[in-house]
């Protein structure tokens, strides 16, 4: 009788808190579930995680003007991607003992050999002209050369004028984004005053472009406009011996 009495109280209170029992195991269900997607996503995860191969470059740490001395001051050695890395850029601060300048570098710009020449081991204007181009003077008077204050490591536009018939002319945008290596046979700016002095600046040119240049300098006076830093100026179809021979109507 008493066997029966308990499983009769069992069989009730299984009764009345079915619903609790219920609630428990879905409750405990549902927590596994959610443990067996955590572990999933996280094999997902470290399985898609790829490394990334780095490798130091050195780069400008603040704005390097042209032809100047480098100073280890001047750059910072950083991780590049690999696959983003210039192919030519210095990844050691070992190399620059010496170095100049050859052109302006802006600041986070990878350093590479072709922006350094070594004036202690090499002709120093010789080593600032591009593969392609060539030096050549153009001596300019003050009024013609922005009063004189055309420094070396600028870049330059030319304007020449094309004669015309009679009386007219045309003056047209000749050249630009041109590099001045010198002036005055200085390849470091002047410390005395060239204030409305007339200049010779030594130009950097392809050897295509020197022809047409002397031949502007014979037909009349050249004009040099100073460019901004870091020009992206689009280079202006060369003109030819033909079209100052051509008369403008």
């Amino acid at each position: 009788m008493a066997d029966l009495t308990r499983e009769t109280r069992l069989r009730q209170v299984i009764t009345v808190n079915r619903w609790l029992f219920l609630a428990v195991i879905l409750g405990m269900v549902a927590v596994y579930l959610s443990l067996q997607y955590v572990a999933q996503a996280a094999h997902r995860t470290e399985a898609g995680h790829v490394t990334v191969a780095t490798v130091p470059v050195v780069v400008a740490a603040g704005p390097i003007g042209a032809f100047t001395p480098l100073v280890p001051q001047d750059v910072v050695v950083k991780a590049f991607p690999q696959n983003l890395a210039p192919p030519h850029a210095l990844s050691s601060l070992s190399g620059i003992s010496g170095a100049w300048t050859t052109t302006a570098v802006a600041p986070g710009i990878p350093i590479s050999q072709s922006n350094l020449f070594f004036p202690k081991t090499s002709d120093v204007l010789a080593s600032r002209i591009a593969p392609q181009d060539l030096a050549v003077d153009v001596p300019l008077s003050s009024a013609n050369a922005i009063d004189g204050l055309v420094a070396p490591g600028d870049h330059i536009t030319l304007f020449t004028t094309i004669p015309g018939s009679g009386t007219t002319s045309v003056v047209e945008d000749f050249m630009n984004n041109i590099p001045v290596l010198g002036v005055n046979g200085l390849l470091t700016p002047s410390t005395t005053s060239t204030i409305g002095q007339g200049v010779t600046l030594i130009l950097a040119l392809p050897a295509s472009r020197i022809p047409a240049l002397l031949y502007a300098e014979q037909q009349g006076k050249l004009v040099a406009a100073l460019d901004p830093p870091h020009s992206s100026a689009s280079v202006p179809a060369p003109y030819t011996t033909q079209m100052y021979l051509r008369p403008v109507p």
